[in-house]
């Protein structure tokens, strides 16, 4: 299952992106569908934390622990941190911001996936 939600997380968080950074590009204000889409990315981020979370305290993690722990925080801890810092921002550059915090998301998401190993599989 972890496998599965981490590649739904992956792929949703590029197509939000992509579609954050085209509002972007089009100069456009952030329309209410994109930021209910940003709600459910950090649903769906913080079960897959859960899920990882269980995974590291059941011993199912790779070598550096320190390491896994950091990126569960920080995938769990960006979307809220971007979107707190452009609150007030509907414009371009809020967007923009927006699209790199889902980028963001889907690379940790990947390196958190690498890092705990594929012995759960």
């Amino acid at each position: 299952m972890r496998d599965s939600l981490g590649l739904t997380t992956l792929l949703y968080a590029l197509g939000l992106g992509a579609a954050l950074a085209g509002t972007a590009v089009r100069g456009r204000p952030r329309p209410p569908a994109l930021v209910a889409g940003l709600g459910m990315l950090e649903l769906a981020v913080v079960v897959q934390g859960v899920l990882d979370g269980v995974a590291l305290v059941s011993g199912d993690h790779g070598p550096e622990v320190a390491t896994n722990v950091g990126y569960l925080l920080t995938s769990v801890a960006v979307l809220p941190i971007c979107a707190t810092g452009v609150r007030w921002d509907d414009g371009r550059w809020g967007n923009a911001a927006l699209a790199v915090g889902c980028l963001l998301v889907a690379v940790v998401s990947v390196r958190l996936h690498v890092t705990l190993g594929t012995s759960h599989a």
